[in-house]
């Protein structure tokens, strides 16, 4: 008798199997990254763990997860430039998520040679995205200024970014309109940043946090304009300790508060200018000057309600006033400014899946009322903005998974009145849907990819679109990165600009009648950084744009038209392209940059120029900027110095005159030769600035004096021709002279 031996060692083997554990999950390390001296967010902050080769980057609001780790104890190292590097040893249980929140001190290392490390909060976005370009407030308020510090006229020392003119705070970014430069602030759009004409923006450098520009290929979570896209993040509040800071120039004075408030903190801050006595004591004495004066408002409160869950509610109204009142029943009335309140709440799902859901409102409006000769002639247009978005970024090994859903109901409004009559009564109430998706994928240690997409649903037209969007960035060998980006964007929305004064700018949607205007963007860079001290990057970009629409001179100034095919020249087609090179010191006593850009762009409408091709104002061949601040002991010096090619314009081919044959008078008139067919001289100037710190009434101070156009270059801005008088010559106006400027920091 035999023994089959196989059938119990296969019930054994069964029975040992099934008494085995299951597999264990692996386990999450998640948490908040902040800043140890008053609990702001830190986003890019890096979470290595050496131990398992792996690690994770904190999102936005400062949040991060590391997935798929074993059980077992572990280092962990949390950097962050501009901060002491922090170790902590952690103990990861299989099935049992780990929450650590991170607080890092800020680091200022001084050496013999005096090296001081400032933070770059966004350092690891510029390293994983092409185009993209970041200030911290600290910076923009010490580079020299015409009055005060300006966020946006900072931006224009950049390269790929020009500007109109001395008095203006437009960005034209890469060949690209002011128009097509999306601008948010705490992710509400702001339809006209603007004081002064232009020639102030709306940020306070006070508040302002983190100023992200994207000035190309910009990711799938932004949308709605054809080239670039400024993202400023203003600051939550302390959550330590109550502080204030502000400062007082010729022009302003400006103070910001903040402190904790339970498990949060809260921010106001406030600016405006006092030019109103200077002003009215000239009109006491027989000048005709205008009364003018601007203000503005930023306020933030957030409050953790939970180990999951914070709120965060922000607010910004600001307004721009002047009134002239002339001779013989004459006079000149206008008002304009932005109001935003936006309200975030952020939430935790899981460990690996973050959320944020906003909601929000902005609103422009200008209100214009003219006088000539007792006849009332009045402009009004606004623009309101609500929407609602969700935003979510789901952690995985080696992927940051991120989408989110935008519904925005716009209102467009317009009225023209003249002798009280109405001529003009627009009122358009389009709607916006969106979605987008995007993968930040680690695919192996030295390529990192950002693949994504963005879908549009516009109702005025109604016009859907789809807009994929890339990036990579690829590690050649230690120090040295190709990066590329591309995509696709649409815009909704055109402005109508005087370009004389910003206060008369308005936006409309774009309606059935036409279609969107849109542009492939493709870039192409090299980044090398040898040492974190040096950078040195050089970048190509190339944007063909098509359906563009330009405002119709031609249309009849009284006429009752709104539909866009009669308002616009449409049908545009155009392109930009240069190359961009830039050189960056970020440490030491002797900080800056240098940066270069060989530019083309042009625009080409088939009722224009005779359908030839042409280059818009903007355009420059040659954009040199220089931007140095030394800092000795106390004592702080910055220098800038900017060349560009001359503007485009349009010059007087040859005068002719007609006679009107009912009156038998003579009219002379100019024949404009090729549209912008002639430049205006090369446009140089160079600013200084000085600051010494001290002490003031036991707080911390900064005095400082700055001199604008140092050596009184008078740039051309633009000709006149003077048709009434055929032998005169042909007059160019001028821009700022030397403005030199004074002032005081503090903090306490």
């Amino acid at each position: 008798m035999s023994y089959n031996w196989q059938k119990p060692a296969a019930k054994i083997l069964a029975i040992a199997l099934l008494a085995l554990p299951g597999p264990l999950r692996a386990t999450t390390l998640s948490g908040f990254v902040q800043d140890a001296s008053d609990g702001e967010s830190l986003p890019n902050a890096t979470i290595a763990l050496p131990q398992l080769n792996t690690g994770a980057l904190s999102n936005a609001s400062g949040y991060y997860a590391v997935t798929g780790l074993p059980s077992g104890r572990y280092a962990v190292t949390i950097s962050h430039i501009g901060y002491r590097t922090r170790t902590d040893s952690v103990d990861l249980i299989a099935d049992q998520d780990l929450r650590l929140d991170i607080a890092l001190a800020t680091e200022s290392i001084r050496l013999a040679e005096e090296t001081v490390i400032t933070a770059d909060r966004q350092i690891e976005e510029a390293r994983r995205q092409i185009g993209f370009s970041a200030l911290e407030a600290k910076d923009l308020q010490q580079m020299p200024a015409a009055g005060e510090a300006d966020l946006l006229r900072s931006l224009q020392m950049l390269p790929g970014i020009q500007a109109a003119s001395d008095i203006s705070s437009g960005l034209y970014v890469r060949g690209g309109g002011p128009d097509q430069t999306r601008i948010l602030l705490d992710q509400v759009p702001l339809y006209n940043p603007a004081h002064a004409f232009g020639f102030f923006s709306t940020f306070n450098p006070d508040a302002v946090k983190d100023v992200s520009l994207y000035k190309g290929a910009y990711p799938a979570p932004y949308g709605g304009n054809l080239g670039a896209v400024l993202d400023v993040q203003n600051r939550e509040g302390n959550r330590q300790t109550f502080s204030g800071r502000g400062g007082m120039s010729l022009i302003s004075g400006r103070l910001l508060l903040e402190g904790p408030v339970g498990q949060g903190a809260w921010m106001i801050s406030g600016r405006r200018t006092y030019l109103d006595p200077v002003l009215s004591a000239l009109r006491t004495s027989g000048i005709d000057v205008p009364a003018y004066y601007f203000y503005d408002f930023n306020g933030k409160f957030s409050q953790r309600l939970g180990p999951a869950d914070e709120i965060v509610i922000s607010s910004y109204f600001g307004r721009d006033v002047l009134d002239l009142d002339l001779e013989a029943e004459t006079s000149f009335n206008i008002d304009w400014g932005n109001r935003t309140l936006t309200s975030r709440w952020n939430h935790i799902f899981s460990p690996t899946l973050f959320g944020r859901f906003i909601a929000a409102y902005s609103t422009y409006d200008s209100d214009t009322a003219l006088n000539l000769f007792d006849t009332p002639i009045d402009f009004g247009n606004g623009v309101r903005d609500l929407s609602f978005r969700a935003d979510l970024d789901h952690f995985r090994k080696d992927h940051t998974l991120a989408g989110g859903v935008l519904l925005t109901r716009y209102e467009f409004t317009f009225r023209q009145a003249f002798n009280q009559r109405q001529q003009i009564d627009l009122d358009q109430q389009p709607q916006l849907l969106a979605a987008y998706l995007q993968d930040d994928w680690q695919a192996t240690p030295l390529l990192r990819l950002r693949l994504g997409g963005r879908a549009n649903y516009f109702t005025a037209g109604p016009h859907l679109s789809l807009e994929p969007r890339f990036s990579l960035n690829y590690e050649l060998q230690p120090g040295w990165r190709l990066k590329a980006g591309g995509g696709i964007y649409r815009q909704y929305l055109q402005l109508v600009t005087t370009e004389a004064y910003s206060g008369g700018d308005f936006w409309l949607p774009l309606d059935d009648t036409v279609e969107p205007s849109r542009s492939y963007q493709s870039v192409l860079g090299i980044e090398w950084e040898p040492t974190p001290r040096y950078r040195l990057s050089a970048e190509a970009y190339y944007t063909d744009m098509a359906e563009l629409a330009l405002l119709d001179n031609d249309t009849v100034a009284d006429s009752e038209e709104t539909r866009s095919r009669d308002i616009f020249k449409t049908g545009g087609e155009g392109y930009a392209t240069g190359l961009e090179l830039f050189a960056e010191r970020r440490r030491g006593r002797l900080r800056g940059w240098l940066g270069y850009t060989l530019g083309w762009t042009r625009r080409q409408f088939s009722d224009i120029n005779g359908g030839r091709a042409f280059p818009p104002k903007y355009d420059r061949r040659h954009d040199i900027s220089v931007n140095a601040s030394y800092k000795r002991g106390k004592w702080t010096s910055n220098a800038s110095f900017v060349y560009a090619t001359g503007q485009a314009f349009t010059p007087a081919a040859a005068r002719y005159t007609l006679r009107t044959p009912a009156t038998g008078l003579f009219t002379d008139r100019a024949l404009p030769a090729s549209r912008n067919s002639a430049r205006l001289l090369p446009y140089h100037r160079l600013d200084i600035g000085l600051r010494r710190e001290l002490v003031l009434l036991g707080s911390d101070a900064q005095v400082h004096l700055q001199i604008f156009n140092l050596y009184s270059r008078r740039n051309e801005w633009f000709v006149q021709y003077n048709t009434d008088e055929p032998a005169t010559d042909p007059q160019v106006i001028k821009m700022l002279p030397i403005v030199p400027t004074f002032g005081l920091d503090f903090a306490f």
